[in-house]
Protein backbone atom coordinates (compact mmCIF):
# COMPACT_ATOMS: atom_id res chain seq x y z
CA UNK A 1 0.00 0.00 0.00
CA UNK A 2 1.55 3.10 -1.16
CA UNK A 3 1.20 6.77 -1.55
CA UNK A 4 2.17 8.57 -5.52
CA UNK A 5 1.81 12.09 -5.77
CA UNK A 6 1.83 13.94 -8.97
CA UNK A 7 3.07 17.44 -8.50
CA UNK A 8 4.64 20.64 -9.62
CA UNK A 9 6.41 23.10 -7.94
CA UNK A 10 4.86 25.87 -10.39
CA UNK A 11 1.53 26.59 -11.50
CA UNK A 12 1.92 26.57 -15.69
CA UNK A 13 1.27 24.39 -18.69
CA UNK A 14 3.40 21.37 -17.38
CA UNK A 15 0.24 18.62 -17.91
CA UNK A 16 0.29 17.54 -14.45
CA UNK A 17 -3.35 16.61 -14.09
CA UNK A 18 -3.36 15.14 -16.82
CA UNK A 19 -0.11 13.01 -16.45
CA UNK A 20 -2.20 11.57 -13.42
CA UNK A 21 -5.56 10.88 -15.00
CA UNK A 22 -3.60 8.80 -17.08
CA UNK A 23 -1.00 6.92 -14.97
CA UNK A 24 -3.60 6.15 -12.67
CA UNK A 25 -6.10 4.73 -15.54
CA UNK A 26 -3.82 3.24 -17.33
CA UNK A 27 -2.30 1.19 -13.59
CA UNK A 28 -5.74 0.60 -13.02
CA UNK A 29 -6.94 -0.92 -16.86
CA UNK A 30 -3.21 -2.95 -17.02
CA UNK A 31 -2.47 -4.08 -13.49
CA UNK A 32 -4.85 -5.97 -10.86
CA UNK A 33 -4.07 -3.45 -7.95
CA UNK A 34 -7.21 -1.28 -6.00
CA UNK A 35 -6.33 2.37 -6.46
CA UNK A 36 -7.67 6.18 -5.52
CA UNK A 37 -6.76 9.17 -7.68
CA UNK A 38 -7.56 11.99 -5.02
CA UNK A 39 -7.95 15.74 -6.16
CA UNK A 40 -6.99 17.62 -4.20
CA UNK A 41 -7.44 20.76 -5.44
CA UNK A 42 -10.02 22.69 -4.08
CA UNK A 43 -12.79 23.95 -7.07
CA UNK A 44 -11.14 22.21 -9.29
CA UNK A 45 -13.11 19.74 -11.71
CA UNK A 46 -10.54 18.16 -14.13
CA UNK A 47 -10.63 14.70 -12.80
CA UNK A 48 -14.10 14.57 -12.10
CA UNK A 49 -14.68 15.68 -15.44
CA UNK A 50 -12.62 13.34 -17.24
CA UNK A 51 -14.44 10.26 -16.65
CA UNK A 52 -18.13 11.46 -16.50
CA UNK A 53 -19.53 14.35 -18.57
CA UNK A 54 -19.20 17.97 -17.06
CA UNK A 55 -22.83 18.62 -17.79
CA UNK A 56 -23.97 15.42 -16.61
CA UNK A 57 -21.78 15.99 -13.36
CA UNK A 58 -23.45 19.36 -12.27
CA UNK A 59 -27.39 18.36 -13.32
CA UNK A 60 -26.68 15.53 -10.85
CA UNK A 61 -25.45 18.18 -8.18
CA UNK A 62 -22.55 16.09 -7.88
CA UNK A 63 -19.90 18.64 -6.88
CA UNK A 64 -21.68 19.64 -3.63
CA UNK A 65 -23.48 16.09 -2.80
CA UNK A 66 -23.43 15.99 0.51
CA UNK A 67 -22.74 12.09 0.00
CA UNK A 68 -19.99 12.57 -2.02
CA UNK A 69 -15.91 13.52 -2.59
CA UNK A 70 -13.61 16.42 -0.63
CA UNK A 71 -16.93 17.52 0.73
CA UNK A 72 -18.21 14.70 2.73
CA UNK A 73 -14.81 13.37 3.81
CA UNK A 74 -13.79 17.08 5.59
CA UNK A 75 -17.74 16.81 7.31
CA UNK A 76 -16.01 14.04 8.70
CA UNK A 77 -13.01 14.66 9.84
CA UNK A 78 -14.41 17.86 11.49
CA UNK A 79 -16.81 15.79 13.58
CA UNK A 80 -14.32 12.69 14.17
CA UNK A 81 -15.57 10.26 12.42
CA UNK A 82 -13.24 9.75 10.10
CA UNK A 83 -11.99 5.95 9.12
CA UNK A 84 -10.83 4.39 6.57
CA UNK A 85 -14.09 2.46 5.26
CA UNK A 86 -15.33 5.39 4.82
CA UNK A 87 -12.85 6.93 2.93
CA UNK A 88 -13.78 3.81 -0.11
CA UNK A 89 -17.90 4.84 0.32
CA UNK A 90 -17.37 8.50 -0.36
CA UNK A 91 -16.01 7.74 -3.38
CA UNK A 92 -16.21 7.58 -7.28
CA UNK A 93 -15.91 3.76 -8.59
CA UNK A 94 -14.85 4.16 -12.49
CA UNK A 95 -12.73 1.03 -12.74
CA UNK A 96 -14.87 -1.70 -10.54
CA UNK A 97 -12.20 -2.75 -8.45
CA UNK A 98 -9.61 -1.00 -9.65
CA UNK A 99 -9.87 3.00 -9.87
CA UNK A 100 -11.94 4.61 -7.46
CA UNK A 101 -11.68 8.73 -7.54
CA UNK A 102 -12.35 11.37 -4.49
CA UNK A 103 -14.03 14.46 -5.91
CA UNK A 104 -12.37 17.57 -5.11
CA UNK A 105 -13.98 19.89 -2.64
CA UNK A 106 -15.58 23.14 -2.80
CA UNK A 107 -14.11 25.84 -1.15
CA UNK A 108 -15.26 29.32 -0.80
CA UNK A 109 -12.13 30.90 0.85
CA UNK A 110 -8.59 30.83 0.85
CA UNK A 111 -9.36 29.59 4.26
CA UNK A 112 -11.42 26.30 3.24
CA UNK A 113 -8.57 25.71 0.70
CA UNK A 114 -5.90 25.62 3.06
CA UNK A 115 -7.78 23.47 5.51
CA UNK A 116 -8.64 21.37 2.72
CA UNK A 117 -4.67 20.66 1.86
CA UNK A 118 -3.87 20.81 5.59
CA UNK A 119 -6.27 17.45 6.32
CA UNK A 120 -4.35 15.54 2.81
CA UNK A 121 -1.62 13.77 5.09
CA UNK A 122 -4.87 12.19 7.67
CA UNK A 123 -7.02 11.22 4.25
CA UNK A 124 -4.04 9.92 2.24
CA UNK A 125 -3.32 7.78 5.47
CA UNK A 126 -6.60 6.53 5.70
CA UNK A 127 -6.89 5.89 2.09
CA UNK A 128 -3.74 3.86 2.14
CA UNK A 129 -5.10 1.03 4.69
CA UNK A 130 -7.83 0.23 2.04
CA UNK A 131 -6.38 0.44 -1.26
CA UNK A 132 -3.29 -1.19 -2.90
CA UNK A 133 -2.19 2.36 -4.19
CA UNK A 134 -3.18 6.43 -3.28
CA UNK A 135 -2.70 8.84 -6.71
CA UNK A 136 -2.84 12.19 -5.36
CA UNK A 137 -2.86 15.42 -7.93
CA UNK A 138 -1.24 17.65 -5.32
CA UNK A 139 -2.03 21.73 -6.17
CA UNK A 140 0.99 23.01 -8.20
CA UNK A 141 3.30 24.96 -5.27
CA UNK A 142 6.21 25.02 -2.93
CA UNK A 143 5.03 27.56 -0.76
CA UNK A 144 2.38 25.85 1.47
CA UNK A 145 3.66 23.86 4.25
CA UNK A 146 0.80 21.34 4.13
CA UNK A 147 1.71 20.55 0.55
CA UNK A 148 5.02 19.60 1.58
CA UNK A 149 3.79 17.60 4.52
CA UNK A 150 1.88 15.69 1.56
CA UNK A 151 4.92 15.37 -0.31
CA UNK A 152 7.37 13.78 2.43
CA UNK A 153 4.68 11.41 3.06
CA UNK A 154 5.04 9.95 -0.51
CA UNK A 155 6.35 6.78 -1.48
CA UNK A 156 6.61 8.42 -4.72
CA UNK A 157 6.84 11.77 -6.05
CA UNK A 158 6.28 12.46 -10.13
CA UNK A 159 7.36 15.96 -10.55
CA UNK A 160 6.05 16.64 -13.60
CA UNK A 161 8.01 19.49 -15.67
CA UNK A 162 6.76 21.99 -18.28
CA UNK A 163 10.02 21.50 -22.02
CA UNK A 164 10.32 25.89 -20.36
CA UNK A 165 14.10 26.45 -19.65
CA UNK A 166 13.32 29.42 -17.51
CA UNK A 167 10.70 27.37 -15.20
CA UNK A 168 12.64 24.32 -15.54
CA UNK A 169 15.55 26.12 -13.74
CA UNK A 170 13.13 27.77 -11.25
CA UNK A 171 11.29 24.27 -10.24
CA UNK A 172 14.41 22.33 -10.15
CA UNK A 173 16.32 24.90 -7.92
CA UNK A 174 12.74 24.50 -5.51
CA UNK A 175 13.03 21.00 -5.48
CA UNK A 176 16.58 20.73 -4.56
CA UNK A 177 15.94 23.34 -1.76
CA UNK A 178 13.75 21.33 -0.02
CA UNK A 179 15.40 19.50 2.72
CA UNK A 180 12.07 16.97 3.39
CA UNK A 181 12.18 15.63 -0.51
CA UNK A 182 16.02 15.21 -0.50
CA UNK A 183 15.60 11.12 0.09
CA UNK A 184 12.26 10.74 -1.24
CA UNK A 185 11.90 8.89 -4.58
CA UNK A 186 11.06 11.11 -7.14
CA UNK A 187 10.08 10.35 -11.03
CA UNK A 188 10.81 13.53 -13.46
CA UNK A 189 8.32 13.44 -16.50
CA UNK A 190 8.28 15.97 -19.22
CA UNK A 191 4.23 16.92 -19.23
CA UNK A 192 2.85 18.20 -22.81
CA UNK A 193 5.90 16.82 -24.46
CA UNK A 194 7.06 17.83 -27.79
CA UNK A 195 9.35 15.58 -29.19
CA UNK A 196 10.30 17.97 -31.64
CA UNK A 197 11.63 20.52 -29.67
CA UNK A 198 15.31 21.87 -29.03
CA UNK A 199 14.42 20.89 -25.50
CA UNK A 200 13.80 17.37 -25.71
CA UNK A 201 13.88 14.98 -23.19
CA UNK A 202 18.00 13.96 -24.09
CA UNK A 203 18.96 17.44 -24.16
CA UNK A 204 16.56 18.20 -21.06
CA UNK A 205 18.97 15.56 -19.76
CA UNK A 206 22.48 16.72 -20.35
CA UNK A 207 21.45 20.17 -19.87
CA UNK A 208 20.53 19.67 -16.15
CA UNK A 209 22.00 16.05 -15.56
CA UNK A 210 18.75 15.14 -14.07
CA UNK A 211 19.30 11.44 -12.78
CA UNK A 212 17.51 8.28 -14.64
CA UNK A 213 15.01 7.46 -15.49
CA UNK A 214 13.48 10.87 -17.25
CA UNK A 215 9.75 10.06 -18.68
CA UNK A 216 7.65 12.20 -21.10
CA UNK A 217 3.95 12.09 -21.89
CA UNK A 218 3.27 13.62 -25.38
CA UNK A 219 0.73 16.64 -25.88
CA UNK A 220 -1.93 14.22 -27.45
CA UNK A 221 -5.32 16.86 -28.12
CA UNK A 222 -7.48 13.66 -28.74
CA UNK A 223 -6.76 12.33 -25.07
CA UNK A 224 -7.16 16.06 -23.78
CA UNK A 225 -10.38 16.11 -25.90
CA UNK A 226 -11.96 12.86 -23.82
CA UNK A 227 -10.98 14.69 -20.69
CA UNK A 228 -13.15 17.33 -21.65
CA UNK A 229 -15.84 14.69 -22.83
CA UNK A 230 -15.73 12.85 -19.71
CA UNK A 231 -14.59 9.10 -21.57
CA UNK A 232 -11.36 9.21 -21.29
CA UNK A 233 -11.33 5.34 -20.42
CA UNK A 234 -13.21 4.75 -23.62
CA UNK A 235 -9.93 6.51 -25.18
CA UNK A 236 -7.88 4.34 -22.98
CA UNK A 237 -9.22 1.52 -23.99
CA UNK A 238 -9.64 1.97 -27.59
CA UNK A 239 -6.23 2.55 -27.97
CA UNK A 240 -4.57 0.26 -25.22
CA UNK A 241 -3.04 -1.69 -28.58
CA UNK A 242 -2.53 0.94 -30.83
CA UNK A 243 1.03 0.37 -32.75
CA UNK A 244 3.95 2.48 -31.04
CA UNK A 245 4.06 4.62 -33.65
CA UNK A 246 0.65 6.09 -34.10
CA UNK A 247 -0.52 9.12 -32.97
CA UNK A 248 -2.48 7.72 -29.57
CA UNK A 249 -0.26 4.69 -29.96
CA UNK A 250 2.89 6.66 -28.91
CA UNK A 251 0.79 8.31 -25.73
CA UNK A 252 -0.07 5.16 -24.71
CA UNK A 253 3.17 3.90 -24.29
CA UNK A 254 5.07 6.35 -22.99
CA UNK A 255 2.32 6.74 -20.18
CA UNK A 256 2.87 2.89 -19.81
CA UNK A 257 6.14 3.41 -19.16
CA UNK A 258 6.00 5.12 -15.90
CA UNK A 259 3.46 3.00 -15.10
CA UNK A 260 5.98 0.54 -15.03
CA UNK A 261 8.41 2.23 -13.18
CA UNK A 262 5.99 2.55 -10.07
CA UNK A 263 5.27 -1.07 -10.53
CA UNK A 264 8.89 -2.22 -10.52
CA UNK A 265 10.27 0.24 -7.91
CA UNK A 266 7.11 -0.16 -5.27
CA UNK A 267 7.82 -4.28 -6.15
CA UNK A 268 4.14 -5.04 -7.11
CA UNK A 269 3.26 -8.32 -7.44
CA UNK A 270 0.12 -9.38 -8.74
Amino acid sequence: MSKIVFWSPEKGTSGCTHVAIAVSSLMGITHKTSSLLIDANSNDRKIASSYTLYDDLLNANSFNDSNLGMNAIMRLIKSNKLSPDIIQNYSKPVLKGRLDILYSAVANTTTEERENLISMPLIAKNADEVYDLVFIDLPKTTTDDSAIRVLSQADIIICVVPQDIEKLNNILKKVNDINDLKDKQKIFVLGNYEAGSKYNVFNVKLKYKLPDPIYVVPHNYVFSDACNDGNVLDFLYKNINAPAKDYNGEFILKTTEIVEEIVKRLKIKE
